[in-house]
């Protein structure tokens, strides 16, 4: 036995000693605090910005309902600062309700550990499966040099294109894309930048954030109605209220498109 399994064992999650209180669960604890706090839901929500529907999903241990992991977890902390509470024990005991919630794998239990021999075996064998297949490759590189050469046509010659003139929505900063995010309420955002560089973090009302890319930046908003978009120093209008937008996709493409009914409007 793990000594984390150990550890819990020892220290009994609070709603597992709460129990005379009504707390059968994480969520019956969680709403316990803030009832003896006299703390409404809608008063949470007015203030972090959170929509009631995932704040009634954490009372009542509804953790399908919630978004991403990161923006769930981020919800947990803003609820538990506003309430009182230590925000990284709450994350904690909401992670350990998730796993209790987890259904056991439909495949049965794990395997066992092959034993030193099998995979000496295993080892063995599959030592033999990649020699012979370089083998094979040396063989057929072989036989292509020594095969006689038929006859080519002339080479093309490549066309000639002339530079293409300078975009005109360049980013002041001399970055293809520029996305700046100006924040009127707390919102949590995520980006990734040109399809690799991820950033996550919540930003709070008259926070600013600047993005470079040099292709794309995609955005997730959990407060879409709080936030101020411009693109190379232009507004980029959304739709979403205060509601979560995922996976926007700003390109310097799309800036010059027509505009659609599925998101952001170009500029």
């Amino acid at each position: 036995m793990s000594h984390r399994r150990k550890e819990e064992e020892r220290k009994p999650r609070p709603w597992e000693i709460d129990r005379e209180g009504g707390a059968d669960s994480f969520g019956d604890w969680l709403k316990r605090q803030r009832n003896l706090r006299d703390i409404s839901l809608r008063e949470i929500s007015d203030v972090t910005k959170i929509n009631l529907r995932y704040l009634e999903a954490l009372e009542t241990n509804r953790f399908s309902v919630l978004p991403a992991a990161v923006f769930a977890r981020g919800f947990l902390r803003e609820y538990a600062r506003y309430v009182g509470l230590d925000p990284d024990e709450v994350v904690n005991y909401y992670s350990a309700a998730q796993q209790e919630q987890e259904p056991e794998s439909p495949f049965g239990p794990r395997p066992r550990r092959l034993h030193s021999s099998t995979q000496w075996l295993y080892g063995l064998v599959l030592t033999g499966a990649v020699v012979g297949l370089f083998g094979i490759v040396a063989a057929i590189s072989f036989w292509a040099e020594r095969r006689p050469p038929r006859d080519q046509p002339p080479p093309i010659a490549a066309p000639v294109f002339a530079p293409a003139p300078p975009s005109p929505l360049a980013a002041p900063s001399g970055a293809p894309l520029e996305v700046t995010l100006d924040f009127t309420e707390n919102c949590w955002v995520e980006a990734v930048l040109d399809g690799s560089e991820r950033i996550s973090e919540l930003r709070v009302q008259g926070e600013s954030l600047r993005l470079t890319a040099r292709e794309s930046v995609s955005l997730t908003l959990g407060n879409a109605g709080g936030v101020r978009i411009e693109v190379n120093g232009r507004p980029f209008e959304i739709a979403g209220g205060g509601e979560v937008v995922r996976d926007l996709e700003i390109t310097l493409d799309s800036l010059t498109a027509p505009d659609d009914d599925t998101g952001g409007s170009g500029l």
